[in-house]
């Protein structure tokens, strides 16, 4: 005489079942995860890595800025530094200055350019990723010896730079 389970089992079996699924579902995501890094690091390490078209078009203005900065006497100390909170466009010394720039660029001054596209979150994000950076840059360019600090705008609008000196500020003296 066989008897069904009981219904306590049942949910038992069920949730068994699931977890069983669930587990089954994890290892394929992260088999794919591992086998995505190793092709986007393949993909790397030959130099062919994939930017979309906006980053391509900000990889230009970035270069122009560096251009631009080079002429004017500046050494650059980093390009595209990420961290966990952000990324910094570009960072150079200017003297004994320390200048960490942000570069934008906009097609036209509609919505009020590419200075105005600089939101307080932005700038909140920037402050945050120097904040993350400054230890190491002060240790490896001025031997461990905090220089003065300034925040620049390279803004392109319909292909024209203009460099903002000191454009931001950590107070409000300005």
């Amino acid at each position: 005489m066989n008897q069904a389970p009981s219904p306590d089992l049942t949910l038992f079996i069920l949730a068994d079942a699931a977890q069983k699924r669930a587990a089954l579902a994890r290892r394929r995501k992260q088999r794919r995860k591992a086998a995505n890094a190793r092709s986007a690091s393949k993909t790397r390490s030959s130099g062919a890595m994939t930017r979309s078209t906006s980053q391509q078009i900000g990889d230009l203005y970035e270069r122009r800025a560096w251009e631009a900065l080079r002429e004017a006497g500046c050494d650059l100390l980093g390009q595209q530094l990420r961290c966990p909170v952000g990324e910094l466009d570009l960072v150079v010394r200017e003297g004994q200055t320390l200048v960490f720039v942000e570069v934008r660029y906009r097609r036209s001054r509609h919505f009020g350019g590419a200075t105005a596209s600089i939101t307080r979150a932005k700038q909140e994000r920037m402050l945050k990723a120097i904040d993350w950076w400054l230890p190491k840059l002060v240790r490896t360019a001025f031997g461990g010896q905090m220089p003065l600090c300034r925040i620049d705008l390279a803004t392109f609008d319909q292909n024209n730079l203009t460099w903002h000196r000191d454009a931001l500020r950590l107070n409000q003296d300005k």
